[in-house]
């Protein structure tokens, strides 16, 4: 009808000419897949109503009551499209919506576990956005192409217990179950011990299916699309990371009394060793480099530490590079020093591409709904780095204010959420039309 009326007179020579334009605006304004605003901003509040904080944040540590109840308000809102719910023996959730072919499902989701002064998006967003997306083809009575797959991963924060991301390096393998289970927190309790007090993990799985795509909605959690006035970020690839924990042991000895020469002061080679360490991003382009926590004993004015402990946290998205920051790291840590020092790693994630097909289909979705992005690589760790190693992944960033996450003050607008969730749902439907 629109094109009637506006080519109403027009020659066929002026309409071969304005055939692009049309062309355009069909695949940007009347083709492009929408959400349902309302539905997913009322899942966000109402999950966040799990956990709350009197700041306004939000905290459902893994393995915790809170966390077993925000993960079963997403397997119930599941029951309710009527998707088939499976719990994995760690408590990994899995909605299946069938499809009506044999094609290799589409997986997408993320995480609902937070960290103890959490924000209200960080993971959840993804794992609800999911959820909306699954909801459109069950609202239409539709049946999908492939096999829609809702996920929600646990600990993905490894706040309580480490490693963070457990639930996805459980899922493609990279743990098993028996270094799960024996996990163990600041107070002594396991992995396992939860399981069993929560009854929170179950024996099912997605081996049935052969998945062959994950994608994941995510807030960026950094500065870089708020500062561009963006408003998807299509995430090409993440950065690997290290983490180390460096334990420096001297003498502790009177402040006053001890000379200078004959110290065994942990506080002063820890600091010698920090210094040194800070300089690496000037030495390697690109590198992130960051000390977070530093603890000494005995911690008293007046007496000289005999004890340090602090983290050495660095990421790049090159391996190589990454391993290079590596070596320069052993090299200050191992220099002759009054003190003894150990070093445990405490992580260690290769730096990931992901699939051009889920990234272009990510690529397509924002150019269809015509919103302002760009490619970009993750400065955080997402479940969907550990199973780009299975399937073929992909993310979606939207802006977070501030560039603030983990946070009370976490916060994206409503429209850049719903815009995310467009370009999910936009993407997924590219990838169940793909017909490998």
């Amino acid at each position: 009808m629109v094109l009637r009326k506006v080519c109403s007179g027009v020659s066929r020579h002026k309409l071969a000419a304005l055939y692009p334009v049309f062309a355009t605006y069909h695949r940007k304004i009347l083709m492009k897949p929408t959400v349902n605003t309302n539905r997913l901003l009322g899942h966000l509040n109402s999950l966040a109503k799990i956990g709350p904080r009197k700041d306004g944040g939000v905290c459902r540590l893994a393995f915790s009551k809170e966390d077993l109840e925000g993960r079963n308000y997403v397997a119930n809102e599941c029951r309710k499209l009527g998707l088939e719910v499976r719990i994995d023996p760690i408590g990994n959730l899995f909605g299946i919506l069938p499809g009506k072919t044999n094609l290799s499902a589409v997986m997408i989701g993320s995480h609902t576990d937070t960290v103890g002064t959490g924000g209200r998006l960080d993971g959840a967003l993804g794992v609800l956005a999911a959820l909306e997306c699954a909801n459109q083809w069950v609202e239409k009575g539709e049946q999908p192409a492939r096999t829609l797959i809702v996920a929600s991963f646990v600990n993905e924060e490894g706040v309580r217990f480490m490693p963070d991301m457990m639930g996805s390096l459980f899922h493609s393998g990279k743990i098993d179950l028996q270094t799960v289970v024996e996990a163990t927190d600041s107070n002594g309790i396991t992995v396992g011990e939860e399981l069993t007090r929560l009854n929170y993990g179950a024996s099912g799985s997605t081996s049935a299916f052969n998945v062959g795509y994950f994608l994941e909605l995510h807030i960026e959690q950094g500065p870089e699309l708020e500062a561009e006035n963006l408003e998807i970020g299509v995430v090409s690839g993440v950065q690997g990371l290290s983490w180390q924990e460096v334990t420096v042991e001297g003498q502790a000895n009177h402040a006053g009394t001890t000379p200078m020469h004959l110290r065994k002061d942990a506080g002063a080679v820890s600091t010698s060793m920090m210094s040194q360490l800070r300089l690496l991003p000037e030495e390697i382009p690109g590198l992130r480099l960051t000390i977070g926590s530093v603890t000494y004993e005995p911690n008293l004015i007046n007496v000289i530490p005999e004890r340090v402990q602090f983290s050495v946290d660095v990421r790049h998205p090159d391996e190589e590079s990454l391993k290079t920051a590596e070596a320069r790291i052993r090299g200050i840590l191992n220099a002759p020093s009054v003190c003894s020092v150990t070093v445990r790693s405490l992580a260690r994630v290769e730096p990931c591409q992901f699939a051009q097909t889920v990234v272009s289909s990510v690529e397509n979705a924002a150019e269809g709904h015509g919103y302002a992005y760009k490619r970009m690589i993750s400065g955080a760790g997402h479940d969907a780095q550990i199973l780009s190693t299975m399937y073929q992944s992909g993310m979606v960033f939207i802006p977070s204010r501030g560039g603030i996450s983990h946070n009370p003050a976490e916060y994206s607008t409503p429209e850049h959420i719903v815009a995310g969730a467009n370009v999910l749902y936009g993407a997924v439907m590219e990838l169940m039309n793909r017909g490998d």
